[in-house]
């Protein structure tokens, strides 16, 4: 199985991240995959893994392996064309 994070935000305001942060964790909850959440608003050091691996400081971010695979709109365009399951090992 792989090693999936995702990286989100317990301080932010915006209601479209908030949304995107719940989409995201339901949608990897649906598919029955196991996930790390690595919060950057209290955790700096996940905050400069996420933004060295993606180049992004959007959120929700969600990484497979240590690879970017992006953020909630990204994954959601995989998902919808087929991509999501083989970039998440199943």
């Amino acid at each position: 199985m792989a090693n999936v994070v995702i990286y989100t935000s317990s301080a932010t305001g915006l209601l479209k991240v908030k949304k995107d942060q719940t989409s995201l964790k339901f949608l990897l909850d649906k598919k029955k995959v196991p996930y790390t959440e690595e919060d950057v608003a209290s955790n700096i050091s996940a905050r400069a893994e996420m933004k060295a691996g993606s180049g992004k400081t959007d959120l929700p971010q969600l990484f497979v392996d240590g690879r970017f695979i992006g953020t909630y709109d990204e994954v959601v365009d995989l998902e919808e064309v087929g991509e999501l399951n083989p970039k998440l090992g199943i």
